[in-house]
């Protein structure tokens, strides 16, 4: 391990050397332009170094212990698609730092730095990896290549080191604090106003009756209860099931001056008295925040309160492969929302709504089809 540090040290300090003693820099616009690629190689090169230092770290050892060397075979994360990430960012680095100050003769240096890792890997790294864990690695080397550029796979590291376990506590379903108090406002904001419009249609969508009685699961602010209001009429029943501080004080403040819209202050994971009530239940953006178990209940718990021929209408992620998905969404699943949220999307969801006594399902799909109004009624 020593002479590995040593070996960098060496490549380092000669690199730093030769942009030192030449004072051959680019001018004017290239300059500038240079200097933005630099940060962003630079940035790539970190990256790629602290992913793969802490895949390492939490996955490479067959205790938890504060020794770097690993002493266990990964192929996790960032290293499921490149089996040697640190070493490309520790190669990568002097060339991005190189753009960054415009020195033409570290530039060209820095090409040696990139060879020198990719020479390390191959005449040291490689063999030795080999002689730890034998056919195990030879057979990761025939399916993963040792680099690749691909800004997915850096993508697919970090997602894996955000992955925790797939719990109830690690849900983001129910808003709280500033996020809950402004929460209409903030999600028209950073989807400038798409949001709103997107609801409104798909309300639409659901080809709600005259005079429905309505359950509106995880009701929020009350704002999906309005737009329900106008196709119900005022001989119709919205009841708002909401167990959040602010989101109830929201509920009760907007749908105050409506008679027929009511406020239940009940968990849809807690049985439900009610029996065969309502000709709809609805639930928008939901359910994905939910455990498989917990999903269940809410599920039983619609079935429970529907009248026979009612309509559960769930509002919610499509099924569809993340992996394969635009950079957007993919984006939106991994990094914004709760690690249930892709869980939900790989389930069946009109399989398990079979089993609890739901058929003749129809469905209208948005945005690509990554989003789905899904209506299962009840037997």
């Amino acid at each position: 391990m020593k002479s590995k540090v040593l070996f960098w040290v060496i490549v380092y300090i000669g690199i730093l050397l030769v942009a030192l003693l030449s004072d051959w820099h680019i001018e004017g616009i290239c300059k500038y332009i240079l200097a933005i690629v630099g940060i962003f190689i630079a940035s790539y090169a970190f990256a790629l170094s602290s992913i793969a230092g802490r895949t390492l770290k939490r996955y490479a050892h067959q205790e938890p212990k504060s020794g770097f060397v690993p002493d266990r075979f990964t192929n996790f994360g960032i290293y499921s698609c490149m089996r040697h990430p640190m070493h490309l960012g520790i190669g990568l680095l002097p060339l991005g730092l190189a753009f960054i100050f415009g020195n033409i003769a570290a530039i060209m240096a820095s090409g040696w730095v990139l060879a020198a890792a990719f020479w390390f890997v191959l005449a040291i790294e490689e063999p030795e990896t080999i002689a730890l864990y034998k056919d195990s690695y030879i057979e990761y080397m025939q399916k993963v290549p040792a680099f690749t550029f691909s800004l997915k796979c850096t993508e697919r590291g970090l997602y894996a080191l955000k992955q925790k376990e797939l719990s109830q506590e690690n849900s983001k379903v129910e808003v709280t604090g500033f996020e809950a108090r402004y929460y209409d406002k903030l999600m028209n904001l950073i989807t400038f106003g798409w949001y709103s419009k997107f609801i409104k249609k798909a309300i639409v969508d659901i080809g709600l009756s005259k005079d429905a009685k309505i359950a509106d699961f995880g009701a929020g602010t009350g704002s999906n209860a309005l737009l329900m209001y106008s196709y119900i009429g005022k001989d119709g029943e919205i009841v708002g099931f909401e167990i959040g501080k602010e989101m109830k004080e929201q509920f009760l403040e907007n749908t105050k001056g409506y008679k027929n819209i009511i406020l239940a202050d009940k968990s849809i994971l807690e049985p439900l008295n009610e029996n065969e009530k309502y000709d709809f239940v609805f639930i928008s953006f939901v359910l994905h925040g939910f455990t498989k178990e917990n999903r269940e209940k809410i599920i039983q718990n619609a079935h429970k309160i529907l009248k026979k021929g009612g309509a559960f209408v769930i509002l919610d992620y499509n099924e569809f492969d993340v992996e394969k998905a635009p950079f957007i969404y993919r984006f939106g699943i991994r990094f914004l929302e709760c690690p249930l949220a892709e869980e939900f999307i790989n389930t069946n969801i009109e399989e398990i709504l079979e089993k609890e006594g739901f058929g003749n399902f129809s469905s209208k799909t948005y945005q690509k089809g990554h989003i789905r109004l899904l209506k299962a009624i009840k037997s």
